[in-house]
């Protein structure tokens, strides 16, 4: 029975990379329905904190988008690559983390990816370079963000295990970061130069590449500079709350905290920002949003499902790797996330498994940037995202195209970053865990 459930997930993943987007959550439902009513499993735990913690976020971010806050922040980033466009291939991916990590969600570096390919073809740099390591830091930028979903279900875990949150935070901060550095120097090295392609040259001769590019040099209003820094007042005043938790004397959940600051700061910014409610839900962030959740509901929800019914059998079988070779655990966070495409729904699936098995928090915690294997294959929307704004042409190469699953320019840096972080990640561990 295990081997046809387990047949049944992998069918359902399959069937979720082929889909894409909210075909992702139907396939998990999908499968849900088949082990639910045909082989009598019962439902597993839904994971009710991500998704709570996703929709708080998703609600504040929607609300600064249209209080014009996510422009005006790219426009900061834009302003920072045009000034120095010859690092673009290092700060392209800075930007990329950094907006992910204040944001807690890779969607909002997804603003910046068409000033990147401006600024990068402008340059005579191949665009996939910057692109492709952006992506890819976006994406590590989640394990690094102290209010993403996927960091706050992790830290509920640790925290019972005697772990500060100020002590999480300097095993994976840095760790993404020396991935990302990792990532952007690998990608810098891939394709040849971009005078020198041939499918750009033809493109260019058809006119099929812009060399324009747009300035943002529209005025921005009082309000939009009111919901940056409110939101950004808000993340502080999460971190700051959970860093000094101890000396405060608070017993907030992580989760609650998230969820209460996150609403709080969006009626501060209606307020101030003066923005119509009824336009909020028309925003890209909060479609992107409902995206995520129905993602996480259905597919999450399938997995929990099989693998809390041989929650022994896997106990039995994992806690022996594990304890011999505890860097497993990041091949199992690598695995799983390049699956479900979330690291949220990844950290909700198997860090509460990790404790059960009796895995220390150095471990679980040094591995936790391994859930970043999202860009695996190129359907993601940050990659797709990316390929689809490039038109240049420096994708389209068969070399580089992904006819063969992973022979996409994401895959190297990204794969390469997080061989290096993890190794990094079990050093900061022993030192500050």
């Amino acid at each position: 029975m295990l081997y046809l459930e387990v047949a049944i997930l992998l069918g359902s993943i399959a069937l979720a990379a082929k889909l894409g987007g909210i075909g992702v959550g139907i396939a998990g439902g999908f499968g849900l329905t088949i082990v639910v009513f045909a082989l009598g499993l019962t439902p597993g735990e839904i994971p009710i904190t991500v998704m709570l913690i996703i929709m708080a976020i998703i609600l504040a971010l929607s609300v600064v988008q249209k209080a014009g806050g996510i422009d005006y922040m790219v426009k900061l980033a834009g302003i920072a690559l045009r000034k120095h466009p010859k690092y673009i291939n290092f700060l392209a991916p800075l930007i990329a983390f950094i907006l992910t990590v204040i944001t807690g969600t890779g969607y909002s570096s997804l603003s910046i990816f068409n000033i990147i390919q401006e600024v990068a073809k402008q340059n005579g740099v191949r665009p996939s370079q910057p692109l492709s390591s952006a992506v890819v830091a976006s994406q590590l930028g989640i394990t690094a963000s102290p209010i993403s979903a996927a960091t706050a279900t992790t830290f509920v875990y640790v925290e019972q295990m005697g772990v500060s949150f100020s002590s999480m935070l300097c095993v994976i901060v840095p760790a993404a970061l020396f991935g990302v550095l990792v990532a952007a120097l690998v990608s810098s090295f891939q394709g040849c130069e971009l005078k020198d392609d041939p499918i750009y040259i033809e493109r260019l001769k058809q006119g099929l590449v812009n060399l324009g590019g747009k300035q943002m040099d529209e005025e921005q209003t009082k309000g939009t500079k009111i919901s940056v820094w409110l939101f950004l007042g808000g993340v502080a005043f999460i971190v700051g709350m959970l860093l000094f938790k101890k000396q405060i004397g608070h017993s907030l959940a992580t989760r609650d905290l998230i969820i209460i600051s996150m609403y709080f700061i969006s009626a501060l910014i209606i307020y101030f920002s003066k923005i119509n409610l009824s336009q909020v839900k028309e925003t890209p962030i909060f479609k992107d949003g409902a995206q995520s959740l129905i993602v996480v509901l259905g597919i999450v929800w399938l997995s929990a499902t099989i693998l809390g019914a041989h929650t022994e059998e896997i106990k039995t079988f994992s806690s022996t790797i594990l304890k011999e070779y505890p860097g497993f655990l990041a091949v199992i966070f690598f695995i799983a996330s390049s699956m479900l495409f979330s690291q949220g729904a990844t950290a909700a699936l198997l860090v509460p498994l990790a404790v059960q098995l009796n895995v220390d928090a150095q471990t679980i915690l040094a591995s936790f940037v391994a859930a970043s294997a999202l860009y695996i294959t190129n359907i993601y929307p940050t990659t797709a995202f990316a390929i689809a704004i490039d038109d240049t042409g420096s994708y389209m190469d068969k070399k580089w195209n992904g006819s063969f699953i992973v022979n996409h320019p994401f895959f190297l840096p990204g794969l390469l970053g997080i061989c290096a972080a993890v190794p990094f990640g079990f050093l900061l561990a022993k030192i500050f865990v």
